[in-house]
C-alpha cells in the first residue's frame, strides 16, 4: 500500500509540474501557450489527488482522521484549474493560427496562480491528507 501511495504521489507531482512549468516559462509569451500540457497536468492532479485521498482513507486507523475541509478546498481549486485549462484549450483550438492568443494569457495566469495556491495550501495548512 505504501508503494502505491509513493507512486501516486510522484505522478501527482509530475501533474503539478505540467501546470507550473508552462505557466512560469510562458508568463510573458504572446502566442503558442501550452494549454494542452496544462490540461493534462490538471487532469493528472485531479485524479491522483482523489486517489491519494482514497489511499489515505484506507490506511487510517481509528485514532486518526483526515482533514476533510482541506481536502475539499484543494479539490475545489483543482476543479477550477481543470475547467480554466479546458476552456483555454478549447478557445485556443478555435482560434486561427494568426489569431490574437494574447487574450488567453489571463487563463494561463489563473491556472498557474491557483496551482501555486494549491501547493501553498498543501504545505502550510496543517492536517493529514495523504
Amino acid at each position: 500500500m505504501e508503494l502505491a501511495r509513493d507512486i501516486t504521489l510522484i505522478v501527482h507531482f509530475l501533474g503539478l509540474a505540467m501546470i507550473l512549468g508552462p505557466f512560469f516559462i510562458q508568463m510573458r509569451a504572446h502566442t503558442n501557450y501550452a494549454f494542452g500540457w496544462v490540461l493534462i497536468g490538471a487532469t493528472v492532479q485531479l485524479l491522483t489527488g482523489i486517489a491519494l485521498t482514497g489511499l489515505a482513507e484506507m490506511r487510517m486507523d481509528d485514532d486518526m482522521s483526515l482533514n476533510y475541509t482541506k481536502i475539499f478546498v484543494k479539490l475545489g481549486v483543482s476543479v477550477v484549474i481543470f475547467v480554466v485549462a479546458l476552456i483555454a484549450r478549447r478557445r485556443q483550438r478555435a482560434m486561427s493560427p494568426a489569431g490574437n492568443q494574447r487574450s488567453l494569457l489571463p487563463l494561463l495566469h489563473t491556472a498557474g496562480a491557483l496551482a501555486t495556491a494549491n501547493v501553498v495550501m498543501a504545505v502550510v495548512w496543517p492536517g493529514l491528507v495523504s
